[in-house]
C-alpha cells in the first residue's frame, strides 16, 4: 500500500511524542533534581528529534512524496516498544540511561525497517538511512555514558 512519505514521518514523530511525554511524567514525579534535570535534557532530546523531522515532513509534504510502504508496520513496532516498560517510582540514573538506550534501539529498528525497504528509491531511502546512522551515534554516546557512570551524564547530551 502506497503512504505519503510525510505520513510515515508523522508516525516517527508521535513516537518521539510519547518518548517525550513518558519523560514529562517522569520529571513530575521525581524530587531529586540531578535526576530532574536529566530527565529534562531527555525530554528536550525527543523534542529536538521531533523538530527536525518535522522539517523533512514539511519538505515530504511539498515533494508529495510517496512511498510503498506498510504504516501498520511501524505502527506495530512503536507500539511494542511501549510494551513491558516497567517504571518503578524511583528510578536511577542508571535506569533512566537504560530506559533511553532502550528507545534509541526501538527506533533504530524503526530506521532500519524504513531504510532497508526494497520499494523505496535511493534518495528515500537515504533520508531514513541517515536518521537511522544519527540515532545510531547518539545510542553509542549514551552507550558510553553508562559504561562511564562515574563522568556527568548530562556531558553527553549537549554534544
Amino acid at each position: 500500500m502506497y503512504r505519503k512519505k510525510s505520513e510515515i514521518i508523522g508516525h516517527i514523530q508521535s513516537y518521539h511524542r510519547q518518548v517525550a511525554k513518558l519523560y514529562r511524567d517522569i520529571s513530575e514525579k521525581t524530587t531529586d533534581n540531578e535526576m530532574k534535570s536529566l530527565v529534562n535534557e531527555l525530554c528536550e532530546h525527543e523534542e529536538s528529534r521531533d523538530n527536525y523531522l518535522e522539517r523533512h515532513r514539511k519538505i515530504a509534504e511539498a515533494m508529495n512524496c510517496w512511498l510503498e510502504f506498510p504504516c501498520e508496520r511501524l505502527s506495530a513496532q512503536i507500539t511494542e516498544c511501549f510494551r513491558n516498560l516497567e517504571l518503578g517510582t524511583e528510578i536511577t540514573m542508571e535506569q533512566l540511561v537504560k530506559i533511553e538506550m532502550h528507545f534509541d534501539d526501538c527506533l533504530i529498528k524503526l530506521y532500519n525497517i524504513l531504510s532497508s525497504e526494497n520499494a523505496m528509491s535511493e534518495t528515500v531511502a537515504n533520508t531514513f538511512y541517515y536518521m537511522l546512522k544519527k540515532t545510531e551515534k547518539e545510542k553509542r554516546i549514551l552507550a558510553t555514558m553508562l559504561y562511564n557512570s562515574g563522568t556527568s551524564l548530562k556531558m553527553a547530551f549537549s554534544e
